[in-house]
């Protein structure tokens, strides 16, 4: 199948910002997609935004928001062997035969240009919130306290009066709106870029909703600034005690692991009993694992968010613990102690992101004594990975950060097709990733086969929280070619007095274990 055809209407190629550069840097090295043409058009028409508005921005995004300029110069130089095509000029775009056009610009294409693209004009939701003296994307959500900040790509067409909505994201709003922009922006790139490989790969538009998502996009006047710079205070505020407790041993906040009687499907976080694993440490990330008829619950052990973390095991009878020691530790931190077998032989993979890949370890004397065993995605920045068998087809799923200024494992979710543990044969799925939103993409335990259904727990990153709390979503198509999921549950952190987050549970016959974060 030939490559789909692609140009990108710009005000201008001189001032690209990181995220507009990734994203033609991307397009520009996808074997699916070739960019044909820039197309230049009118430069931002917005009115001036107001003075103290400007210079909130200005100061928000230097304190807050300061990245490494992008290496343009690579991007600019394969830009400049592309054609130019200037619309101001009355430059025709027929003989061009494009498929889509990504505008950056604020200026739409016309009607008439319109007709001679097949998928027509896509956008990014915050295209609309920008202007040439001032970026708000991201703005309201912060001023607002806005659990989550939804971005989408939108696409219109020639034979439609109203663009509709190709796919939306939700990330988890952050304290400073110029980070929360930058941040959505840049990850903005990778919804984008999904969507652009599977229109190449299917030529028909997924359409998600038939009318354009709804966003605010009214620029801020000084009210709302002033109202923002207020907000921003308390937000820097709050970040301030919290490492001042830190430093000075007072940790606002700890992560303790509970256990309850129930399944993944039915099961009652407020009714369980605190399990006391490790003297003077947080626990987190608990899998329980059955062997010989006994049960174990494997879990991060770390004294402080300073230190590298480790994986320790506990026996487990009944409701009490007998702690068996320090099963992992290496010079990286570890956590997220996903435990299974395959026959006889055990299997661990441990969350070992600064090593950028994933690694199996394999058990030589249970519990205690590992050796590493196989490795894949080597040189990405793999987190909380899972395996799992499902219709004879082992699938590995993974948080992966694509990212250039903000690494993210919250928000995206990678699945691959796998031969087992042995990671011989390591196949993309052709959707990846195949969720995206902060909401529900990071693995939160073990994928449960339950009456035939695979149910996945997940994290719900949102209300400026890591690890707010938890989904349990059933995976309802996964093959090939699709993925798909549905929520079944949303535990929120409401159920126990005292508690900020809620991110991980696992279940074991009729107990499960979750982990809880504990404010002080």
């Amino acid at each position: 199948m030939s490559k789909l055809r692609i140009g990108v209407l710009a005000a201008s190629m001189d001032q690209l910002r990181n995220w507009e550069l990734k994203l033609l840097n991307d397009i520009l090295t996808d074997d699916q997609l070739d960019f044909c043409a820039v197309l230049l058009t009118k430069p931002f028409a917005a009115p001036a935004a107001p003075l103290l508005g400007r210079m909130l921005y200005s100061l928000d995004k230097r304190v807050f928001a300061r990245q490494p300029p992008y290496p343009a110069k690579q991007v600019l130089s394969r830009l400049r062997t592309r054609p130019v095509v200037n619309l101001l000029d009355g430059d025709d775009l027929s003989n061009l035969n494009l498929d889509v056009v990504i505008r950056l610009a604020a200026e739409p294409l016309a009607d008439e240009l319109l007709k001679s693209i097949r998928f027509g004009e896509w956008t990014l939701s915050f295209t609309e919130t920008q202007s040439s003296t001032f970026d708000w994307t991201g703005f309201w959500e912060v001023k607002e306290q806005a659990p989550l900040t939804i971005t989408a790509v939108n696409a219109r067409q020639a034979s439609e009066t109203e663009p509709k909505t190709l796919a939306t994201a939700a990330y988890n709003t952050k304290f400073s709106a110029a980070l929360n922009g930058a941040f959505v922006e840049e990850k903005s790139v990778i919804l984008m870029m999904r969507e652009l490989r599977r229109l190449a790969d299917t030529r028909e538009l997924k359409v998600q909703r038939q009318e354009r998502l709804k966003a605010k996009t009214a620029m801020p006047g000084t009210l709302d600034a002033a109202a923002y710079l207020f907000r921003l205070g308390g937000n820097v505020l709050g970040k301030i005690m919290i490492q001042a407790r830190s430093r000075l041993g007072l940790d606002a906040r700890s992560w303790r692991v509970h256990i309850g009687r129930g399944t993944v499907e039915n099961f009652s976080p407020g009714q369980t009993t605190e399990l006391k694993l490790a003297d003077g440490m947080w626990a987190a990330d608990p899998f329980l694992f059955r062997w010989n008829n006994e049960d174990y619950i494997f879990f991060e052990c770390f004294p402080n968010n300073r230190q590298n973390a480790w994986i320790s095991v506990a026996k487990l009878t009944d409701n009490k613990v007998e702690l068996l020691g320090t099963c992992l530790r290496t010079s990286y931190h570890l956590s997220y102690p996903f435990i299974f077998n395959d026959g006889g032989d055990i299997f661990m993979i441990p969350e070992t992101h600064q090593t950028n890949r994933v690694e199996v370890w394999r058990c030589t004397q249970f519990p205690l004594r590992w050796e590493l065993y196989a490795t894949t995605l080597e040189g990405q920045s793999p987190a909380d990975t899972i395996m799992f068998r499902a219709h004879g087809q082992w699938w590995l799923l993974t948080s992966l950060s694509d990212h250039y200024a903000y690494m993210d494992h919250c928000s995206e979710l990678y699945a691959f097709a796998v031969d087992g543990p042995a990671l011989r044969s390591v196949v993309p799925h052709k959707r990846n990733p195949v969720l995206i939103g902060s909401d529900v993409a990071r693995n939160a335990g073990r994928v449960h086969m339950v009456d035939g259904r695979l149910l996945r727990p997940s994290q719900c990153n949102s209300n400026g929280t890591y690890g707010y709390g938890l989904n349990i979503q059933e995976i309802t198509k996964i093959d090939s070619d699709n993925y798909a999921e549905s929520v079944v549950r949303l535990v929120r952190p409401d159920f126990m007095s005292g508690i900020v987050g809620c991110h991980h549970i696992d279940v074991l016959g009729d107990r499960f274990v979750i982990d809880l974060c504990k404010a002080k």
